[in-house]
């Protein structure tokens, strides 16, 4: 499941997956999660909509000094368990290595720190089972679930880290 969550980002918010591979320890989180994950990746429009925000962005991969910054804005979007819409809701926040990010519902939607959700995918480890008769021949399968992880990819309409992130990466440009 952690793989094919980490394919999903890969083929379809590039973008953000540059931006988490800024941070190894996210990556690693994701790949070797025990529990779950959910990780909040920013849909390749909203990235494209921050503007030069986004060549800020990818600026601060490359200089030294502003690296730890955006490495930490990469850690506000993976939580380390796979935190459902309807955890979120009930809970109102979700927590981070980085630290908790409010939840909002308005109008049937789910923001996580002003960022709208627009969709979420869900990868879980599960175990194909098939059913043959006494001559080996098929004669049905199953997916049976086998209780292990499952990985949330939610796309958002925008980044979730907060502004002193991004106020932090404009004060060392």
């Amino acid at each position: 499941s952690a793989h094919q969550a980490e394919q999903h980002i890969l083929n379809q918010y590039p973008k953000f997956y540059y931006l988490l591979q800024q941070n190894p320890t996210c990556l690693e989180r994701i790949r070797n999660s025990s529990r779950g994950i959910a990780i909040f990746a920013p849909s390749e429009e909203a990235m494209d909509a921050l503007g030069d925000s986004l060549n800020l962005l990818d600026y601060g991969c490359n200089d030294v000094d502003m690296l730890p910054i955006v490495q930490s804005m990469a850690s506000y979007h993976v939580v380390s368990v796979p935190a459902t819409v309807d955890i979120m809701k009930q809970f109102q926040v979700v927590s981070t290595a980085e630290g908790e990010l409010p939840v909002e519902v308005h109008e049937g939607s789910i923001y996580v720190n002003r960022a709208r959700i627009i969709q979420c995918y869900k990868f879980e480890d599960s175990v194909v089972r098939n059913y043959e008769d006494k001559d080996g021949n098929l004669l049905g399968s199953e997916t049976v679930d086998t209780g292990g992880n499952v990985c949330l990819v939610y796309e958002m309409e925008g980044m979730v880290c907060p502004d002193n992130s991004w106020e932090a990466l404009y004060e060392c440009y």
